[in-house]
């Protein structure tokens, strides 16, 4: 296998006859469930069912050729379909010609935009969403999933549960209008998935479910009683596109295009590492980032609407036991097969069949576990989960992420404002005798002099706590001759906190203590003196080591405090203590 192919590509070292198998029937039944979320999703962007076959067949093979998960399947999607009918319906008839056209044109420009920023290595900005709320988001997804096919469970007429208050309104009032005969193929359907799998893991259950589910609906006649179908499909091959990109266009389009790619993003992005979380593989954001312009970009060429990260059919797709991408291909190649040459089977299958299936995949998809842990380690966390789990569920997919992203990015800078400040002093461990915590270990610290780390960055948002933190020190343990600030912990240094940290070492002066510095690094060294923190202190009190400072300390100490002091924080301390008694016994009485 070529290198590069083989780096583009690693995962194809692991195709064996196992895992196509496996692939093999996560594919098929990835693929039959395909159909009715084409036609549900199309329905929800303002497109003929036909376009959410299109979107489904082929953005999915180009997403995980060109991005990085494995396992993420990509195509129509919930948020994204109604975020495009939201971005087009003020602007043209839905269904219409000029309507599809516009579809199709703002699904290019907004891959061109995720391509852009994939290529610019951006796609780094995801990491500022914490896992907590990747964990609310996945599960109030879930939540979504399942009630979204509560009413396709009942056979009944529901509000989308987006609109939470209204939808549980109308189910609190659905009880006669609710068809038996539809609930009880859902229930076999479900239940069928479940004891198959308690019988064997290794068994295609979600497939043999949904047979199990028309064989039953087949006995029910569930035609005749009025359990939806899926009906006759027609051929679904995805034609060549032409883009309109006039100026005109560009100018109606762009601020949409904008919108539905960082929203597209940003769920594709958290999809993928929450997919990660179940399959342990490492995701790279830049390279899923290119993957997604480029299913939208190549997709719109022939007839694909904006495309995203499917939560429902990439958890089918683990569920199923995809082993490796190829599982996607299949898919895509099997519901071309199913939409060309065995339609009319296809269609006996009864649409509460899927709905249970769609329910039971939603239920594994809620992260119980993760928000217990949370419930018992850190309330932030767990705060941040609810927030992110009820904003999703309560408004939208969306704006849960948003919620979320903004939450993350505040608990980020509410940590960078707070930089630790810990004064420390030598223990003798089993790995020798190193600098530690004297509040976390109980050391005695020197008379003379403190040394104090800073861990974290000294910019315009820390400073106010670092100098909370300084007064303390200044407080608690006054009268030091020397203060040795240890600057190798620094991660950033802007002009307020070097202006911090001249108006530090004037306050000190005036209390007769001696400011020193510890800089380790040189791109520190040339902040500090570019800032001209350096010639505040003096070239002569800055070190490169600990042991350098020490040293250079120790010829202004004050030895006949040594020679009362019984505390032996260093090892030089016996040698100053005998130096100070000689000193004293030299001194003349008056």
């Amino acid at each position: 296998m070529p290198n590069t192919l083989r780096r583009w590509l690693p995962w194809l070292t692991l195709v064996n006859g196992s895992t196509v198998k496996a692939d093999f029937i996560a594919g098929l039944t990835c693929a039959s469930m395909s159909i009715p979320q084409g036609i549900a999703f199309a329905a929800i962007a303002g497109l003929p069912a036909e376009y959410g076959f299109y979107s489904a067949i082929v953005a999915p093979i180009i997403a995980v050729l060109f991005g990085s998960s494995w396992h993420m399947v990509c195509g129509p999607a919930t948020a994204i379909s109604a975020l495009l009918f939201s971005s087009l319906s003020g602007l043209y008839v839905p269904g219409s010609a000029e309507f599809i056209q516009a579809a199709l044109a703002i699904t290019f420009l907004a891959g061109l935009i995720q391509l852009a920023l994939g290529l610019a290595k951006l796609g780094n900005l995801t990491n500022f969403v914490s896992h907590a709320v990747m964990v609310g988001f996945i599960t109030g997804a879930a939540f979504l999933i399942m009630l979204s096919q509560v009413q396709h469970a009942l056979t009944a007429d529901l509000p989308r549960p987006e609109n939470l208050s209204s939808f549980l309104k109308a189910l609190l009032h659905i009880g006669p209008a609710t068809n038996m005969y539809s609930v009880s193929i859902c229930l076999v359907t479900v239940l069928a998935a479940i004891i198959i799998r308690k019988i064997s893991t290794k068994l295609p259950h979600y497939l043999l479910a949904l047979i199990a589910g028309s064989v039953f609906g087949y006995f029910l006649n569930a035609g005749a009683n009025n359990v939806p179908l899926v009906g006759e499909l027609n051929e679904a091959i995805p034609p060549f596109a032409l883009i309109d990109l006039s100026s005109n266009t560009l100018r109606e389009l762009l601020p949409g295009a904008v919108v539905l790619a960082l929203i597209g993003l940003l769920e594709a992005a958290s999809i993928a590492k929450a997919i990660a979380l179940k399959t342990h593989q490492e995701i790279d954001t830049n390279r899923e980032f290119i993957g997604q312009g480029m299913s939208n970009t190549v997709g719109s060429l022939f007839s694909n609407y904006m495309s995203s990260g499917s939560f429902t059919r990439s958890g089918i797709n683990v569920e199923a036991g995809a082993q490796t991408p190829l599982a996607i291909i299949f898919s895509s190649v099997f519901l071309l097969l199913i939409l060309s040459l065995i339609a009319p089977l296809f269609s006996h299958l009864p649409i509460p069949a899927m709905a249970g299936i769609i329910m039971l995949v939603g239920w594994r998809l809620i992260e119980f576990k993760e928000l217990l842990h949370y419930a018992k380690t850190s309330r932030a966390e767990l705060s941040i989960a609810m927030v992110t789990l009820l904003s999703t569920i309560g408004i939208s997919l969306e704006f849960g992420i948003l919620v979320g992203v903004g939450l993350s990015l505040a608990l980020f800078l509410n940590q960078t404002a707070k930089p630790n400040v810990r004064i420390l002093a030598p223990m003798d461990t089993h790995e020798g005798r190193y600098f530690h915590n004297i509040m976390h270990f109980d050391l005695e610290t020197c008379p003379q002099i403190h040394f104090i780390r800073l861990d974290g960055p000294l910019y315009f948002g820390s400073v106010d706590y670092m100098s909370k933190q300084f007064q303390l020190i200044e407080h608690d343990y006054p009268h030091k001759d020397h203060w040795v600030i240890l600057c190798r912990g620094l991660s950033a240094i802007d002009m307020q906190g070097a202006h911090f940290l001249k108006q530090l070492v004037d306050r000190r002066r005036e209390e007769n203590t001696q400011i020193h510095l510890v800089v380790r690094y040189l791109w520190q060294l040339d902040l500090l003196e570019r800032f001209g923190v350096l010639d505040k202190v003096g070239a002569d009190h800055t070190y490169p080591a600990k042991g350098v400072a020490v040293e250079k300390i120790e010829r202004d100490m004050n030895l006949k405090q040594c020679a009362a002091c019984e505390k032996n924080v260093f090892r030089e301390c016996q040698q100053r203590k005998r130096k100070g008694e000689i000193l004293i016994a030299k001194t003349p009485i008056k």
